[in-house]
């Protein structure tokens, strides 16, 4: 709209004041939707970059409904290495070992 306000100041000029004013008008019509045009289209890759990453997250979150398990195979997974105890089982069962050890160890047992 601003544009066609624009050329018709070119083809048909106001007189003094009003043209400049009208001109002005325009001028800055064309300017603030010229901003919001590029702050849309910084949103909407903003927008889209930010989808992209949220489905990258979800993706990693699980495995999906296309794992399933051969038949005969076994049910419980081969064990490779037993756990270790967290550091407080540690520490408790160290802390049992002395209690049963009493004074009839001349060493401490770690």
């Amino acid at each position: 709209m601003a544009s066609i306000g624009l050329v018709s100041l070119m083809v048909i000029p106001a007189p003094g004041i009003w043209g400049l004013l009208i001109g002005v008008a325009c001028s800055l019509a064309i300017l603030v939707s010229t901003l919001l045009w590029l702050l849309d289209q910084f949103a909407t890759r903003m927008a889209q970059a930010w989808e992209r990453q949220a489905r990258r997250r979800r993706r990693k979150m699980h495995a999906g409904s296309g794992m399933i398990r051969k038949a005969g195979t076994p049910s419980t997974p081969a064990a490779t290495e037993p756990l270790r105890p967290s550091p407080i089982q540690d520490q408790v069962r160290t802390a049992a070992l002395r209690r049963q050890a009493g004074s009839q160890e001349p060493f401490r047992v770690r």
